[in-house]
């Protein structure tokens, strides 16, 4: 039984260049969910799925931006 490789990309939201590609995830990551990756924890903001490639694309926001914006406005 043959059996397709899928490619996820983990985007910055609202940057063009990705964070990293991962091959044959054998979980994706839901909305909301947090990731550590690049010494970074992440929030996942939307998922998008490319059915013609093979690909699925998962945006994220750094989670210390957000903290540090928060602390700011007080």
């Amino acid at each position: 039984m043959s059996r397709e490789v899928g490619k996820v990309i983990l985007w910055e939201e609202k940057q063009k260049d990705y964070l990293k590609k991962l091959y044959d995830l054998q979980f994706i990551p839901r909305i909301g969910e947090e990731i550590y990756i690049n010494k970074e924890n992440w929030r996942v903001t939307r998922i998008e799925h490319d059915v013609e490639v093979n690909e699925v694309n998962v945006y994220m926001e750094l989670i210390k931006k957000m903290k540090l914006e928060k602390l700011s406005n007080s």
